[in-house]
């Protein structure tokens, strides 16, 4: 693919079902990116049903039986109407695990022969062949938990080596590099891929395993130490895939699924020893760490509900210690499965040179290409096909809404804090609000793609989120520089005062600042408290509360109703 020669276009996505009509491939074409990365969940092999179905199914029931009728099935988890999840081959409800609170559906695996089938379906999809056909762009990317095979799928999972061969043969992954060379040694999905965008370059700029000398696997573990600085590539880009799944540890069960668990692992040793290598090993000037979980974040505490890196503290440390030691320029997370855009900061320091600036390390989450909070976050064909898609929109959408209102979120990117950088041409909007795109909090409900925009002569990075209108502005937009994701120039509203983090001993929500860890990463908004996390969570327990026993109250008070009417109109008397 051949790039422009002043600015290069990355697109992301994740959360696609190949039952769903996915709209976004046209307009992702429009803007013609040089490489396309799946940040997880290409397909579903597995959905889950919420309780909100079954209240609204209940009405359903109810409303034949108060009127007379008979209802032709029992609730069973046969019925294609029931509280079962949708019966596609690789999605058979096992029954509920009590253990954890909401009790979470026990789903059945998927063989390799049923993801082979459904990314068979994806593949032969005629938006994504057009897509690929006529942008001839760079497919790569990684797993995450449903095109794994296993929802919240971890370690545990029976054929997660034969998943991630069938990830890799539907990007077209040659069978001889190294990335699939460790996927069939069971290591996992994930591997770095390399372009170099100078101008010389003549056809595709994505580089060979070889030529980019990052990948430890193929050039050695080794790490030259010079007195010299590391020589940089002006328009090299480094993506990381990171394989979240395939290694990680059970999340916890009972109350154990409420507490932080700091020997949690998220990439087990043999995958954190090749990326902290490789990142050492990096010269280019923009490196993006692309995995399918949200990185900076804490939004439940219990990871059955809201599955994020934050409930393994000490990990999380580890991925944070790993780019900002290892010297990678302009560094970017890139992450999924959240259904929803969002765009986050954290600024951090290296413990050993307080001194410095504040480096902001900037998380972009692209998810929810066919099914959002802003349509219907379920993924499961019928509720989007059917009647049912209206009760859950609705459901949907103010669910998430509220969320932001009383959740403390101090990571979450905010338009409008300080004033952009007014520099000539190369104005900079670090909070977002960019290009007529979303104000206020940097996040879209709407399905959705990413891109990353590179400029090359103002050295600057746009982060954009692109919605189903390809005539419409942005989603969100922010902009920085390479040298401010550098640490190399100061950033609006950075949090300097680094003492006083360390003396009260972290952010209370966000987890303590690990003792021994070679970095400190704060929430770039400040702190956040229990006492409001704890009224945040108070009050989506109402709002589901609404949702979920709501329309069980309008039921009963609409059967006594009816019995009333029945029984005065058989007596003539007042019940």
């Amino acid at each position: 693919m051949v790039s422009s020669k002043e600015s290069t276009r990355i697109a992301f996505g994740s959360c696609n079902n190949q039952n769903l009509t996915n709209n976004l491939w046209d307009n992702m074409a429009k803007r013609n990116p040089q490489a396309f990365v799946w940040a997880g969940d290409a397909i579903y092999a597995g959905e889950i049903v919420l309780l909100a179905a079954c209240s609204i199914h209940i009405i359903f029931i109810c409303f034949y039986v108060v009127h007379g009728a008979t209802y032709s099935s029992s609730l069973s988890f046969s019925h294609p109407h029931s509280c079962a999840p949708l019966r596609s081959p690789a999605d058979i409800h096992l029954g509920n695990d009590w253990s954890t609170f909401p009790p979470t559906p026990i789903m059945s695996q998927a063989t390799p022969e049923r993801l082979k089938a459904f990314y068979k379906s994806q593949l032969n999809d005629p938006s994504y062949q057009m897509f690929l056909r006529t942008t001839n762009t760079t497919v790569l990317g990684t797993i995450d938990d449903h095109d794994m095979g296993m929802n919240n799928g971890d370690e545990t999972y029976e054929f997660k080596q034969q998943s991630g061969v069938q990830f890799l043969e539907f990007i077209g992954e040659d069978r001889s590099n190294i990335m699939f060379q460790r996927v069939m040694s069971g290591h996992g999905v994930y591997g770095v891929k390399v372009f170099d965008f100078d101008n010389s370059r003549e056809g595709n700029h994505l580089l060979s395993d070889e030529e980019a000398g990052i990948d430890p696997d193929v050039v050695g573990y080794d790490i030259e130490m010079k007195n010299s600085p590391r020589e940089y590539k002006e328009k090299r880009v480094a993506i990381f895939v990171l394989d979240a799944r395939t290694n990680r540890s059970p999340w916890g069960k009972g109350f154990d699924a409420w507490k932080r668990n700091y020997s949690g692992d998220f990439l087990g040793e043999r995958q954190w020893n090749w990326f902290e290598t490789a990142l050492l090993k990096s010269n280019a000037a923009v490196n993006i760490v692309v995995n399918g979980l949200q990185v900076h974040p804490f939004r439940h505490p219990n990871a059955n509900t809201a599955e994020q890196w934050a409930q393994f503290p000490t990990s999380r440390q580890r991925l944070y210690d790993a780019i900002l030691k290892g010297g990678a320029r302009a560094p970017l997370l890139i992450s999924g499965d959240v259904h929803m855009a969002q765009l986050m900061r954290k600024d951090c320091w290296l413990r050993n040179d307080q001194s410095s600036l504040a480096r902001p390390l900037i998380e972009f989450t692209t998810s929810g290409m066919t099914h959002s909070w802003g349509s219907v976050f379920a993924s499961s064909q019928k509720f989007h096909d059917t009647w049912k898609y209206y009760p859950m929109h609705v459901m949907s959408k103010t669910i998430m809404t509220v969320a932001h209102w009383v959740f403390p979120m101090p990571d979450l990117m905010i338009s409008g804090t300080t004033p952009p950088n007014n520099d000539d041409d190369s104005t900079l909007f670090e909070n977002g609000g960019a290009e007529g795109s979303k104000q206020g909090q940097q996040y879209s409900l709407d399905k959705n793609f990413g891109e990353l925009e590179i400029d090359w002569v103002q050295k600057s990075i746009a982060i954009r989120a692109f919605g189903e209108d390809s005539t419409a502005p942005p989603l969100l937009s922010a902009s920085f520089s390479m040298d401010q994701l550098s640490g190399l120039e100061p950033i609006p509203g950075a949090i300097r005062d680094i003492q006083s983090l360390q003396d009260r001993g972290g952010f209370l929500v966000d987890g303590n600042i690990i003792k021994g860890s070679e970095s400190v990463c704060v929430n770039h908004r400040g702190t956040a408290n229990n006492a409001h996390f704890l009224i945040g969570m108070v009050a989506m327990t109402l709002v589901l509360s609404f949702f979920l026993l709501g329309p069980q109250f309008l039921l009963v008070r609409f059967i006594l109703k009816r019995w009333k009417s029945i029984k005065r109109d058989r007596t003539g008397y007042n019940v």
